[in-house]
């Protein structure tokens, strides 16, 4: 994720920024704008950056193997449907916030929803596993 985010949406960053302060055109044409690229290139960071502290923070107490199952599948979809949409969205022309009637900004969106729903299955299941035991 984090590689993901440095290179493949941390290239076509570098191509905006150029095209827009030196009036170069980029050797690549991806689309997108620079809000598009800045947000893919920080979402492979920060995502990549919270698989890394969730999995740290679950070190401190063992975790049984269902419980572990339903945290790395869920933090897979929620840190790589992030990336991946973010990615997505500037080569297609969207942003995937809400649904509408493009099919293209729909997928995003869809991506971007199922990522939300493994996030907070992921952080849920890291609450439960390092609260309390009576």
């Amino acid at each position: 994720m984090i590689l993901l985010g440095m290179f493949l949406a941390g290239m076509p960053l570098v191509f905006v920024v150029t095209q827009q302060a030196y009036n170069q055109s980029p050797p690549l044409q991806l689309g997108g704008d620079y809000r598009g690229w800045m947000m893919a290139h920080l979402e492979g960071l920060l995502n990549g950056l919270m698989v890394i502290a969730v999995a740290a923070i679950t070190r401190f107490r063992s975790m049984s193997p269902g419980r572990e199952r339903v945290l790395v599948v869920s933090l897979a979809i929620g840190g790589w449907g992030n990336t991946l949409a973010s990615i997505l969205a500037p080569i297609m022309g969207v942003r995937g916030m809400i649904f509408d009637g493009s099919a293209s900004n729909n997928l995003v969106a869809a991506m971007f929803t199922l990522a939300l729903v493994g996030t907070v299955l992921a952080l849920l299941t890291v609450v439960l596993h390092l609260a309390p035991k009576d």
